[in-house]
């Protein structure tokens, strides 16, 4: 019977021991797993029959047309190895939040980044997540004011859309203006340069008139879109989430690719810009394929048919 009970008084023991252990870890807080980001809303290709190796191309959506045109460039030219590209293309900042999430850094995505400013190339470099010797700027841009080639009826009357300083109705010489499509600024670089642009006071520029499109109700008022090309396709439509837009700004290269609407104007002035307008780019240190993702990015920057894609779809080089 004693030794029973010492048996007894022993397992309560160790019981009490184990609960006095897990005590912390039982009533410290759940972990809370990591939101999954917007998935990047354009996917692309480049496929070349001699490829030896692949990688993952994250790019502002700026660069939809041109990346496929840098990436058919460096697999016709001399460049070792040949690669097969698949691309994701968005804002910088839904691109940033995507290379950020977990998993995707677990499983090496992506090889190469290119944004479309350098808050975001600079966040990942302070956190030690760029191979070395990267970022490099291989391209730069400009801004424009569009409009549709045709309004929503009634349209704008009087001198109504006619420079960035002219998008806050003012009658009699501005009457009806409706919406102005930008990008977010806070996710979207054109979206941040063209809060500068209006902001800005300075000859050329938007008048200081962002807070007041910004805050006032419709119409005098900004709507947001997810990345500037569905800023374009706003002005192409002249509708965003049921409002009716009647301008919006963009970059000069994507102008360029539509024809439903009419650029306003000259490009905005770099005067009117607190930060440039340029193209970093740069190989992550979680690549699997750091030969393939140097000698691409490497090209992008030094080789001359990679500067003439470039040039041929309206950038300027840095």
């Amino acid at each position: 019977m004693n030794r029973k009970r010492v048996i007894v008084w022993i397992a309560g023991a160790i019981t009490s021991l184990i609960v006095a252990i897990a005590f912390p870890f039982l009533m410290s807080s759940p972990v809370t797993a990591q939101t999954a980001p917007p998935t990047p809303q354009f996917t692309t290709t480049v496929t070349s029959a001699s490829a030896t190796a692949n990688l993952r191309v994250y790019g502002a959506v700026s660069l939809l047309e041109v990346l496929t045109d840098l990436e058919n460039a460096y697999n016709n030219s001399t460049s070792t190895p040949k690669i097969n590209f698949t691309n994701s293309l968005d804002s910088s900042g839904i691109l940033l939040q995507n290379i950020n999430y977990a998993p995707n850094e677990t499983a090496g995505i992506p090889d190469v980044f290119i944004s479309a400013a350098t808050s975001q190339m600079t966040s990942l470099q302070t956190a030690g997540k760029l191979a070395s010797g990267w970022p490099q700027n291989i391209a730069k841009n400009r801004l424009v004011l569009i409009k549709p080639t045709t309004f929503t009826s009634p349209a704008p009357t009087g001198n109504a859309i006619s420079s960035f300083s002219t998008l806050v109705n003012s009658p009699p010489t501005r009457a009806g203006i409706r919406g102005i499509a930008i990008g977010s600024p806070s996710t979207v670089p054109a979206g941040e340069y063209a809060r500068q642009v209006l902001t800005s006071t300075a000859s050329g520029c938007g008048g200081g008139t962002y807070n007041t499109l910004l805050n006032n109700p419709a119409p005098n008022k900004l709507y947001f879109a997810t990345n500037v090309r569905n800023v374009l396709s706003a002005v192409e439509t002249k509708t965003l989430n049921g409002n009716t837009i009647d301008a919006g700004i963009v970059y000069a290269t994507d102008k360029q690719v539509s024809t439903l609407t009419s650029q306003v104007g000259s490009a905005a002035p770099s005067s009117c810009l607190t930060t440039p307008i340029v193209y970093p780019e740069a190989v992550l240190n979680r690549t699997t394929s750091a030969t393939a993702a140097n000698s691409f990015a490497n090209f992008l920057f030094t080789n001359s048919a990679a500067q003439s894609a470039l040039t041929n779809r309206g950038f300027l080089l840095p």
